[in-house]
């Protein structure tokens, strides 16, 4: 009987493990990346100001090319850019780019690499005196108005308070939100977080928030609350995953702070 069982389990093992090389056996083209994404990066610049990013791009597979709008908020100075690239992916999934970045009249060249994953991509900033990484993942078929996104969603942010601020040093959030229309059709948000501010503990029932949200045609949006006793905080995202997730920065101008929210219902 033990013998039996033991081939049977050995079985499974064999097959699953073909069925893993079989999935990281996948071939990838131009085409693995297409469409809309949103996608979250963070790290320092080349001044080494801490630097968080959500931005969104739409890929064309059959040019090799993609396109953008970036919200970046280096060291609290919030900066809006449009961006231009070309692509190309390899066989083994991993992806080199070129993109021209254009704001206020300026434009800056730069490198970045892709890995694909199957719900997006992972990011590295490529160039040199810099260092930022990332996540992207696909919008899908989001409905994107106020009604949309309504629902319970986990939050979860980590950054940096900067000059400014009460305290500074690093800085961490989680929480639980909701998010509602009110009959006007305004987006309106209400739950608890807890966190960390440079070690400073803050609980769940320290900090209720009341708040309120809004979301544009584009998929991109921004959300504004109040923690008690606490300064407002502002941020801006993306939707993605269908609108099971948002990607956001804070943008405030004494944070570099990144994060996401995840859809609970």
């Amino acid at each position: 009987m033990f013998s039996k069982t033991f081939r049977i389990s050995r079985m499974i093992l064999f097959a699953s493990f073909v069925l893993s090389s079989a999935a990281w056996a996948t071939t990838c083209s131009n085409g693995s990346l297409s469409g809309t994404y949103g996608f979250l990066h963070a790290g320092v610049d080349r001044r080494g100001a801490p630097a968080v990013a959500v931005t969104q791009l739409t890929f064309d597979p059959a040019e090799g090319t993609y396109t953008g709008e970036d919200l970046e908020n280096i060291g609290g100075v919030i900066t809006r850019s449009s961006l231009t690239a070309t692509y190309a992916v390899a066989s083994n999934c991993t992806v080199t780019a070129q993109v021209t970045l254009v704001s206020g009249g300026a434009s800056e060249n730069v490198n970045v690499s892709f890995v694909v994953t199957p719900t997006g991509f992972l990011f590295l900033f490529q160039n040199p005196g810099a260092t930022s990484s990332g996540f992207g993942a696909k919008q899908g078929s989001s409905t994107c108005t106020n009604a949309g996104v309504e629902g319970r969603f986990g939050f979860e942010t980590t950054g940096t308070l900067l000059a400014g601020a009460a305290v500074t040093g690093p800085v961490a959030f989680i929480g639980e939100l909701k998010f509602k229309v009110n009959p006007s059709g305004d987006g309106e948000i209400s739950g608890h977080i807890a966190g960390s501010e440079d070690g400073t503990i803050l609980t769940f029932a320290d900090e209720p928030i009341t708040g309120s949200y809004r979301v544009d045609a584009n998929c991109r949006g921004t959300a504004t609350f109040t923690p008690k006793g606490q300064p407002e905080m502002h941020f801006s995202f993306v939707v993605v995953d269908c609108g099971k997730e948002l990607l956001a920065i804070q943008t405030d101008t004494d944070t570099a702070v990144s994060g996401a929210l995840v859809k609970r219902d």
